[in-house]
């Protein structure tokens, strides 16, 4: 999504990244390297954003297509690692809870996109659509399928939903580094902003679901795991919990979309009819488990 590198200066390591002028502006930008020292300030591991000597943060570098700004920063000390231990998804939760709860306060004047309805919903069936021309039968089930999943949310929302501070990418996978004493720092606030918490955490519950297999089982250890440990920091009412599998498939819409936004990068060739069936595939089988 941007250009990452990782800097060595004897021992020491740092990471700078530039971010794309199509994806990214300075208000954007500003948002969460704000964030970001708020939450570390609250005690918070996360990795920050590092000052330069001048007193600013941001390296403007003029391209063809605009400005691109470079930031640097401090290096996440440990390793990435999918999780499939109890303890992790323990420790993940509560991780993700300090985030949330360090959050709750967080002002800032700097303008920064919502993870709403028109971010989880609009835009990406627009995107879907002009990929799904060919087959208007199969968009036609998606868009149906998804209304009803927006209905069921907003039922939620007459009840109350937790709405604040997203990191908008909490898979567990990466973006957080594990070290062997138990400590968790995450990095990668590219897609934070304000949304619902239960879609924050729902693509833990995506990430387990795709990468347990059909391990029902090893999905639920974990997801109770991951509830258990943010539960012991922070409240989450069962309202939340309960909406969770409907902000599930939204993530996977949004997924689908933004494969098709990246085909440029990631080769559109990836992205055919094959591709198309296997998110189908899902979300039949998803509509199939809510009839039964």
């Amino acid at each position: 999504m941007n250009d990452t590198y990782i800097l060595e200066a004897g021992s020491v390591k740092y990471i700078f990244r530039v971010y794309r002028e199509d994806r990214r502006n300075k208000s954007d930008i500003d948002f969460e390297l704000e964030l970001l020292n708020d939450l570390h300030e609250k005690g918070v591991n996360v990795s920050i954003p590092i000052t330069r000597k001048d007193g600013t943060i941001m390296n403007e570098f003029f391209v063809p297509e605009g400005v691109r700004y470079g930031v640097m920063f401090t290096f996440a000390e440990g390793n990435e690692k999918p999780i499939h231990a109890v303890d992790d998804s323990y420790l993940f939760g509560q991780a993700v809870a300090q985030i949330h709860k360090a959050a709750d306060n967080f002002k800032s004047e700097h303008v920064r996109g919502k993870l709403d309805f028109e971010h989880l919903i609009e835009k990406p069936l627009n995107t879907i659509k002009v990929h799904m021309e060919h087959r208007p039968e199969d968009y036609k089930f998606l868009h149906d399928l998804v209304m009803r999943l927006k209905a069921q949310i907003e039922q939620h929302l007459e009840v109350g939903l937790d709405w604040g501070i997203c990191h908008g990418d909490l898979h567990g996978n990466t973006n957080v580094a594990f070290t062997d004493e138990g400590k968790l720092t995450h990095y990668d606030f590219d897609i934070c902003g304000y949304g619902w918490r239960a879609y924050d955490i729902a693509e833990f519950r995506l990430a387990r679901e795709i990468h347990s297999g059909h391990n029902k089982d090893e999905v639920e250890r974990l997801w109770a795991a991951f509830l258990n440990g943010y539960k012991s920091l922070r409240d989450l009412s069962d309202t939340d919990i309960s909406a969770v599998p409907m902000f599930v498939a939204l993530r996977q819409l949004w997924l689908f979309a933004l494969c098709f936004n990246e085909g440029e990068l990631i080769g559109a060739a990836d992205f055919d009819n094959g591709f198309i069936d296997s998110k189908m595939d899902y979300f039949r089988n998803l509509e199939g488990s809510n009839e039964e």
